[in-house]
Parts: structure tokens; sequence; C-alpha cells
């Protein structure tokens, strides 16, 4: 062969190999298979047109002479195997040019290999159903394309995630808009292959309305009860989604570190017949799992409708809450704590309800609430109590920022417990501060009156017991009151029975000292067997003349005939008030009443002494406190108005 014929040869053989060069979307496999037909046609003449690689142990290439189809193509597969082995992409199982990669990165989650991405892909359903599999996106987006045309199952999700013992990587998933129940569903398989022990290092999720759905659809009347727990995401992110996460998962639990949950419309205002809802967007639903965000920015800032969380069995530690609307629904047990930044832009919305015949704590500790100053404001910290009469608040060691403390609930202050806590709001660029703490009230200015029926006898007539008197009004039939051992409130070895089966009747208490315009609470346990709306516990205060000015009453409506009820009421004191005694009355029935109090709400006059408050309560003129001497002698130490103190045997 001359110079210009092995010129000519080596040319079309370099146009023949250009031909069969892997397009974009041509699996490596598919033009390995090429490229190995095309080069046997060059081992017609038996001559090596150009050296071939055989693969050495270590995976190095070498070139070698006369050139083997089938010994190329095992060396590749044991390229495509050692490197397999590694990682696959979803590219190694693509096949064509189409615009649609369901298939491909199906069969890369499918293999059972590491996954990495190396570029974006379109996918209508994928789903992620390995065991102990690493899968790293890489920096790269799962796009949605599915649309109204396609099948209910192709619409479910954009990413299903149903493995075990996975640790995925840099996941993204844009929904498009299109019309996905959500972006990425987080369900398990059975009962006896839940998705659990799942890791994500990485997570965002955009535009669709639900972003992601841990467990079942709200609509499945019989979910699942798997126990989906051991599960972590470490960084999360969503933009443009109406509802970040609902969990609707029985046994299911999940916990976030770090990240932002933002159900602002965002992209959503483009979208022609947008079907985003404000009323109905927030940023979690925890219906049936168990919900953990630590680290998180939880945002709703563009509507004041709705609710910015919903739900029961969930935790929030050490985050930042900016909301519009309502902080939270609530309709079960819920902790937030150590929120840094807190802020709520409606000014006239409750910043917690709780929904009707709801159990459970809400606890709210070291927590942070703020509103725009220079407003006066009807709502409340916590609404809808009335109709949750099981359901109990706890605030400790947290400061609410323009609001004042008699906005703490709408209804039953008694199913609050407050403490450490502090209130400012500014009123003519003056800041006015209270602070709250239920737990120090051990200061009773009724300490005087028999309280718990201790010291009354046990039988049933209507004659003075104690420092108690009763008055027959209108009482027919059975009418009697006495001290109870048997149906009392845990921690208390008695009460107060006060019986009329028919007509009206009531029993008072002596009087003792009170400050005219001090701000009290008046508490105590109650319950009733029987009776009419008249059944009532009331504080009655009168003035120097020892008339009667005004009443303060817990009614019937307020109390249970089935458990113990510990009844708190705010109270101010009458101006003219100088003196108060307590009133039970009883209409048609029996009514139990135990442990009155009237203490002081927060830092008044009331609390400036204790000494002063016993001396009160002893109805001893002037102030000071009692002491022994050491024969035994009891005596009184008085202070005059110039600062002479006085010992006067006592009594």
């Amino acid at each position: 062969m001359n110079m210009n014929e092995e010129n000519k040869l080596k040319t079309e053989a370099s146009g023949h190999e250009a031909a069969n060069v892997k397009p974009a979307g041509i699996s490596r496999r598919k033009m390995i298979g090429a490229l190995g037909v095309a080069t046997a046609a060059f081992l017609v003449s038996g001559k090596s047109i150009f050296a071939a690689t055989t693969l050495t142990d270590n995976l190095k290439l070498k070139r070698t002479t006369p050139i083997d189809v089938t010994d190329v193509n095992e060396n590749f597969t044991r390229i495509d195997s050692e490197f397999g082995n590694r990682a696959v992409s979803p590219d190694y199982y693509k096949v064509g040019t189409g615009f649609d990669d369901t298939d491909c990165v199906q069969a890369a989650f499918d293999s059972g290999k590491p996954v990495i991405f190396t570029r974006n892909y379109n996918v209508k359903s994928v789903k992620m159903t390995g065991s102990d599999q690493n899968i790293d996106f890489n920096g790269y987006w799962l796009f949605g394309i599915s649309e109204s045309t396609d099948t209910e199952e192709m619409r479910d999700c954009v990413l299903t995630i149903s493995g075990l013992y996975l640790n995925l990587y840099n996941i993204r998933v844009g929904a498009g808009f299109k019309p996905y129940k959500c972006g990425i569903h987080w369900v398990s398989i059975s009962a006896s292959r839940p998705a659990e022990h799942i890791k994500v290092y990485g997570l965002q999720v955009n535009r669709c309305l639900v972003g992601i759905q841990y467990g079942a659809y709200l609509d499945d009347s019989n979910p699942l009860d798997a126990p989906q727990s051991e599960n972590f995401i470490y960084g999360i992110h969503f933009r443009a989604v109406q509802n970040c996460l609902i969990l609707n998962q029985p046994n299911g639990i999940l916990k976030i570190i770090g990240g932002l949950f933002d159900c602002g419309p965002s992209e959503w205002d483009t979208v022609p017949s947008s079907p985003y809802s404000a009323v109905n967007a927030y940023c979690f639903y925890a219906k049936d799992s168990v919900l953990s965000i630590d680290a998180c920015e939880i945002l709703k800032v563009s509507s004041t409708e709705g609710y910015g969380f919903k739900g029961n069995n969930f935790i929030l530690t050490n985050c930042s809450i900016e909301i519009g609307s309502t902080w939270g629904y609530i309709d079960g047990k819920a902790t937030i704590t150590q929120d840094d930044a807190g802020y709520q832009g409606g000014i006239n919305k409750n910043l917690f309800e709780i929904a009707p015949g709801a159990e459970g704590r809400l606890n709210l500790n070291t927590f942070f609430a703020k509103r725009a100053a220079g407003f006066n404001s009807p709502a409340y910290i916590i609404n809808g109590l009335a109709a949750a009469p099981r359901f109990r608040v706890n605030i400790d060691k947290s400061y609410f920022s323009e609001w004042t403390a008699n906005k703490v609930t709408s209804a039953r202050r008694e199913n609050v417990y407050v403490q450490n806590t502090r209130f400012t709001k500014v009123v003519s660029g003056v800041t006015y501060e209270s602070n709250i703490n239920d737990q120090d009230r051990i200061l009773n200015i009724a300490a005087s009156v028999d309280t718990t029926g201790e010291n009354m006898s046990t039988e049933s007539d209507t004659v003075q017991k104690s420092d108690w008197n009763m008055y027959v009004y209108t009482g027919t039939g059975t009418v009697y009151f006495r001290k109870n051992t048997t149906d009392v409130p845990v921690g208390f070895r008695s009460c107060i029975e006060v019986k009329v089966t028919s007509g009206i009747s009531y029993i008072y208490s002596s009087k003792f000292p009170v400050f005219g315009g001090a701000s009290l609470v008046f508490s105590g346990w109650a319950k009733y067997t029987t009776g009419n709306s008249e059944q009532k516990v009331s504080v009655v205060w009168v003035d120097a003349a020892n008339n009667v000015v005004a009443e303060d009453l817990i009614v019937l409506a307020d109390l249970s005939t089935t458990e113990w009820g510990r009844i708190v009421k705010s109270v101010t004191a009458p101006l003219s008030a100088v003196r108060a005694s307590f009133q039970i009355v009883g209409s048609g029935g029996s009514i139990l009443v135990t442990g009155l109090g009237l203490t002081a709400e927060g830092d008044t006059v009331e609390r400036a002494s204790f000494i002063n408050q016993m001396n009160a309560a002893l109805d001893a003129p002037g102030e000071g406190f009692i002491l022994k001497s050491p024969n035994n002698t009891s005596y009184k130490i008085t202070v005059s108005d110039a600062g002479t103190l006085t010992a006067t045997a006592y009594p």
C-alpha cells in the first residue's frame, strides 16, 4: 500500500469513527456497541488500522495490535463495573436524546449503586426504594414535567422517598407549578417496610402547593401505621410553596436541623389562575407524627390570613419566627423554646388559637414575641380555651413586647400558668412594664380565712363553722354546709361543701383587709354535682362603712361536675374597698370549694412586705410583725411614721 492509499483509508476510518461518536443522550454502553461494529469493519483484511486498547489489572490502558473487538468491549465492561461500584450517573442508562429523563433516573435509583447527578434531569415521577444507598444530586435539579394529561401516579409527586438506610445529598426538586400533589412524597411501602433511617444532607423544594408530604395524604381516612422514624434532614429550604411540610404518619418521627420554612406565594403570583391560597398556606402541619425543628426560620410574612403552622406533637427549638397571621393553631401538645426573633405582623390577630376540644399542653419557654408599637389590639396571646377546658398552657421565662398581662388569654386564666415572664407596652412614648410570676403568688392576703374547711365540723347543718356563716335566702329542702374530706382535689385534705336542694342560699367568710385599687388574682378550686346557673364563687368588696361596693365572681359555666378545676381571675379592688370576704352560693345542688386565695398580680403594694400582709391578715393596726421573747411571750413590733419602734405584748 502506497502512502496515498494509506492516508485515504485513514481518512475514511476517521470519518466512520466520527459518525459513531456518542451524541448527547446516548449511553456509553450503546456507544461501545457501535464502536465495536465499526471497528470490526476494518479487520476484514486482518490488518491493524489503529492500535487497540487492552485493560491492565490496574485499569490503565496499553496499546495492542491487532485490535480485538471482543476484548475492547470486555475492557469497557470492566471499566463500567469498576466505576459503577463507585457511582453511576443516570446518563449511563439514557437511551436517545429525548427531553424526558424519567426512565434513566429511575434506572439509576433502582441500580442499588451510589448515584451522582451530572446535570439537571427532567422527570415525570421517580422513586427511591433502595436500601443502604448513597444518592447525590451534586448541585443539580430534578425538574417535574408531568401535565394534567398524565396518569394519576405520574402526578402524585416529582420524587418519592421510600427506601431504607439512605444517605441523600443536595436534593433539589422543582415542581414547576405542575399539577403534582406534592414535590416530595416521603412514604412507607408497608408497615413492615417503613421509609426509615434516612439522612438528608441539604434539601430544597420549589414551586408546588405542598413541598413534602410525610406519610399519607390528609384525605386518607386510614393512614398506614408504620414506624417511619430515625429520619433526619440537615438543611432545608422551601420557596414558592403553599404548604411546606405536612405530616400524617402514625408512629412517624422526623427531625429537621437548620433551614427555612417560607410559605409565601413568591412566583405563584405570576401563574395565571394561581391556585395558591394565603388562608390555607402554612409552614408545617403536624397532623399525626412527631416533628422536631431546630435552628430554622419560620416565615409567613405576606398575609395576615390563616395560620403560620398547625397541629400537635411538635417541638420548635432556637427558631426565628416571623408570621403576619396567627402563629399557631394548636390541637395537642406542643413546645416552642428559645425563640430568638419572634414577630407578629397582624396586630389584631391572636398569637395562638387552641382547637375546640383540644387536650394537651402548649409550652412556651424562653419565648419572645413582638408586635408593632402604638396600637391598641383586642387580640390575646392564647385564644380558644373556653372551648378546650382540658387544655393547659405553660409560659416560662418569656417576653412579650407590645402585649399587656391582661391579654394572656381570652378565657380560663386558670388554665394558663405564667412564670418569670415580662410584658411591655409603649403608650405615648412611655414604656409600661409588668412582670408576672404565678409561682410566686404565695402571699395570700386572705390568710386569716379558713379557705379549705380544715377547721369546720363535718355536721350537715347551717350553724357557724370556723369563720364562715350561712344565710338561708330562699333555700328549702336539704340545706347545709360542712367540711368534706371524701371528695377533694389532689394535694388537699378537705374542702367546703354547700348543699341547697331547692332555692338559693349562701355562706360567707369573715372579712379581711385589702388595698383599694390593688391588682389582685382571685383563685381557688371548685366543682359541683348538680345545680343551676346561680351556683357561684365570688369575692365581695366592702367600703369603710361596711357597704358592699362590688363583686367579682366565677359562675357555674366555668365549673365542672366531673372533675375539680382551678379557678383563676384577675381582679382589681375598687378604690373605695377596705375589706373583702369570700362568698359561696348554692342553688339546686351541691358545690364544693377549697384553696381560695386573693393574691397580688405583679409588683404592687400588696407584695411590699410579707410581714405587713401577715399582720393585715391578723387585723392588727399599724405595720409590724410578731416576735417571741426567750420566756415565750409574744410581742408585736410596730413602727410609727417617725420611725419609732414599739414592742407591745401580743395579743
